[in-house]
């Protein structure tokens, strides 16, 4: 029975790409009275669900390994038929039901973890549910307006009604991404949730918001083909050359990107940090998306597939780190690259793509997202970026020190041994997926990335060769770049084995210099335990590491119960008067309506 409901699961999991596949036109259902759900595969919408496609079989196979109940195995299957749901529908009322659906099914899956607390529960639900009633407000909204709900009509909006329209469905896109100030529900999540399905939480559910974000800010008047003069900037109007609403959602991404980088360089628990630099990546795109243009859009959609395959990556070896070792904080880790060296290989590789270095394609979408900011002119943007993405090496190598070079601080770490095959087969195809587009990365850009521009009405980024990355600044050769990196790290590796022999052994870990003194056992040596501390005599990074949103979100809880206080002693006054007052006050409402018809 066991064996059976795995490879049902397993089956499931190839569903998205099996939709992929086989999808041939558009589908039309109807509902009841004029009200007709429609599913159709456009090339946004296909994009997202080939990124479903790639991470759910490989987030599936380490869950196999955990033997999880049924129950698990059928809400990760339900989980994948709402994002299907969502990605394919042509109207609001689908896109809503796979929303809800893809909601509960990952909140339920979260409560099935024996780590998760009340306070996450609350957290994840309670924010996951103001996504939902502004969506289904902004859905009402748009009823109102229209009198249907299919999507595409959101085009044939006039100005105002736009205005109307973006505010309920753009917090509901932004909750669901995680940019800051609505990002509580982020870390504690991710960290807490099963370690399998940490990297469904942080490589898919996060790319639906930025579907949402991307698809209404394409539909809104004018839509994002009239470029940065165009577009937008006609119904918000003109800020630095730009429009004033995709200035906003920039610098919304940007904070994020800087407060969560900071924040993830303080945390001592792996999979936190992991989820922080989750929100800091998705800062990026956000800010991709605020800019509008060609470049932008192209460098969002290439780095949100960069990341699908960073996260798997990630969350899945530190997974098999935890697995083996039952620990998960950087300060009892260790020494682990001679026990789990496959592993290792699968960090390196994620760090590198995660801090946009090359040859790996993180350089290309961030190089995409840098020269769309240039070409805005929005320089102060682009520096701010800049920052966010040079401090991202220290959380970096953070990831890569603390658990395979550091100095072993428990038995654990020192007696582990490399994570099983069904951990070591996800991680090597996607380590073969990310060096294949740092290689190519102009086959990406033309397979993945420009049809859905096309489709959108921008111009496609196109490249030269399937190894180059082309823009109006400038590119490079993937091939080329690889061959330099691989001929450097080749050289370097040969020369330390030459000359290992010729280089004094220590006798122990703990024959070193320590402050004039000999380390024993008792003495801290991991350097990453402590990594970061410094930042705080920074008074920006102090005062970023000093707060939360917490504190927000508990004075808006003193706020409410003020104000409900204050209604409640009201009524509580005498509510006889306070009934007859309302009645009244409809009647006559009802009345001039009545009158105004009439006339």
């Amino acid at each position: 029975m066991t064996a059976l409901v795995k490879l049902l699961f397993l089956a499931a999991s190839l569903s998205p790409a099996a939709t992929l596949l086989v999808w041939d036109g558009a589908l039309a259902w109807p509902l009841f009275g004029d009200v007709t759900l429609l599913f159709d595969l456009a090339p946004l919408s296909a994009f997202f669900l080939l990124l479903v496609a790639l991470g759910a079989p490989l987030a599936a196979i380490p869950m196999l390994r955990d033997d999880a109940e049924w129950p698990t195995y059928a809400l990760y299957a339900l989980l994948l038929v709402g994002m299907q749901v969502l990605l394919l529908a042509g109207d609001f009322i689908g896109l809503f039901v796979g929303w809800e659906i893809m909601t509960w099914s990952s909140y339920l899956l979260l409560l099935r973890s024996p780590r998760t607390t009340l306070a996450t529960a609350q957290s994840y639900i309670l924010l996951n549910l103001l996504s939902a009633f502004a969506l289904l407000g902004g859905i009402l909204v748009y009823y109102s307006l229209t009198g249907g709900f299919a999507i595409q009509a959101v085009a044939d909006l006039g100005p105002w009604q736009g205005l109307a329209l973006i505010g309920p469905l753009a917090l509901a896109f932004l909750i669901k991404v995680g940019t800051v100030p609505l990002h509580l529900w982020v870390p504690c999540s991710y960290d807490e949730a099963p370690d399998t399905f940490s990297a469904v939480l942080s490589a898919l559910l996060s790319k639906m918001g930025i579907y949402g974000l991307i698809l209404l800010l394409t539909l809104l008047p004018g839509g994002l083909a009239g470029g940065l003069s165009g577009g937008l900037g006609g119904l918000y109007g003109h800020l630095l050359d730009g429009p004033a609403a995709g200035y906003v959602l920039g610098w919304i991404g940007v904070i994020t990107s800087i407060v969560a980088t900071f924040k993830a360089i303080a945390q001592e628990d792996m999979k936190r940090l992991l989820a922080y630099s989750s929100i800091a990546q998705v800062g990026y795109i956000t800010t991709a998306i605020g800019v509008g243009s060609s470049l932008a859009i192209g460098g969002a959609l290439f780095h949100a597939l960069v990341h699908t395959l960073i996260k798997l990556l990630l969350f899945t070896t530190i997974a098999g780190i935890v697995l083996r070792t039952g620990l998960r904080s950087f300060k009892d880790l260790g020494r682990l690259i001679y026990r789990m060296p496959i592993s290792f290989f699968g960090v390196l590789i994620g760090i590198i793509g995660l801090a946009g270095m090359p040859p790996l394609p993180g350089f290309a979408s961030k190089y995409l997202i840098f020269v769309s900011l240039i070409d805005a002119r929005w320089l102060l943007l682009l520096a701010a970026m800049i920052l966010s993405s040079t401090a991202a090496f220290l959380y970096c190598y953070r990831l890569i020190y603390a658990p395979f070079l550091g100095h072993a601080n428990s038995p654990q770490a020192r007696t582990a041994t490399e994570a099983p095959w069904q951990y070591l087969v996800p991680e090597v195809v996607l380590m073969g997926l990310l060096v294949a587009l740092g290689l190519f990365p102009g086959l990406g850009v033309r397979l993945f990335v420009d049809p859905v521009l096309t489709a959108l009405g921008l111009t496609p980024l196109g490249s030269p060769s399937w190894g180059e990355l082309a823009t109006p600044y400038g590119g490079y050769d993937g091939v080329v770049v690889m061959a330099v990196f691989g001929g450097a790290f080749v050289v370097v590796t040969s020369l330390f084995f030459l000359l290992r022999g010729r280089m004094r052994q220590a006798a122990s870990p703990y024959d070193l210099s320590y402050a004039g003194e000999v380390p024993d056992e008792t003495t801290p040596l991991h350097y990453g335990a402590g990594m970061g501390r410094e930042l705080r005599r920074i008074p920006l990074v102090a005062w970023i590491l000093g707060h939360s949103t917490q504190g927000l979100y508990a004075g808006l809880v003193r706020q409410t119960q003020a104000a409900a206080g204050l209604l409640a002693g009201l009524y509580s006054g005498r509510p006889q008067v306070w009934i007859l007052l309302a009645v009244l006050v409809f009647a006559a409402a009802l009345t001039v309506q009545l009158l105004a018809g009439g006339i």
